[in-house]
């Protein structure tokens, strides 16, 4: 006869649940957000391949496999399969993600594709053009044109546009208003449990 310890089970039950959680959390869900077609709440456990839209009102922050993202209201966005080197795809719409460091994983917006290595960036995907801030850390930023590496070293909140054909080029930051600043990227990593990203204050970017 096989003897189950029912209390060693309940133990291991919920560390494993709690490890789920620690690592799959929604902090904030408004407004209308569906998840494969399908409304959501904040109970939704994320898995791979989820395609998340988010309308008109809708806006959601969560953590999925040791990563935080914010989706802005009208996004679409793919996680990653379980190929560890993918972040996920921004088909359409704003998100800022917080990544955490080691070998570089790959995150793909209409235009381009970035190889991010420990970072924190903002993204902006529609059909006329890309635009990717590196708020810091190191990315790779390829198209089918060039690819050109950006490094938070030179400079918190490195803006970069995208344009249909794959140019890269730098926007005029005076008719362009980028709806993020430091202050999201340390709630991002605070969901992480990791201290603020910045080491010269707040940085807050085109407030």
């Amino acid at each position: 006869m096989i003897k189950i310890n029912y209390k060693f089970t309940a133990i291991l039950l919920l560390i494993i649940s709690f490890n789920v959680f620690a690592e799959n959390n929604i902090f904030h869900i408004e407004g209308k957000v569906f998840v494969n077609e399908q409304p959501i709440d904040v109970d939704y456990i994320f898995k791979a391949n989820d395609k998340i839209q988010t309308f008109s009102n809708g806006s959601i922050k969560f953590t999925y496999e040791n990563s935080a993202y914010s989706i802005s209201r009208n996004s679409i966005f793919i996680l990653p399969d379980i190929d560890e080197k993918s972040l996920g795809n921004l088909i359409h719409g704003f998100l800022i993600g917080a990544f955490k460091k080691g070998e570089s994983r790959k995150i793909n917006v209409r235009h381009g594709l970035l190889a991010i290595r420990g970072t924190g960036v903002a993204i902006e995907s529609s059909h006329e053009h890309s635009s990717v801030c590196l708020c810091y850390g190191d990315v790779d930023l390829s198209t089918d044109k060039e690819t050109i590496q950006l490094s938070s070293k030179i400079k918190y909140h490195t803006l970069v546009h995208i344009d249909s054909t794959g140019d890269i080029y730098l926007p005029d930051l005076n008719s362009c208003k980028y709806n993020h600043g430091s202050k999201d990227n340390i709630e991002l990593e605070k969901m992480l449990k990791n201290p603020s990203p910045f080491t010269k204050g707040f940085a807050k970017f085109l407030n």
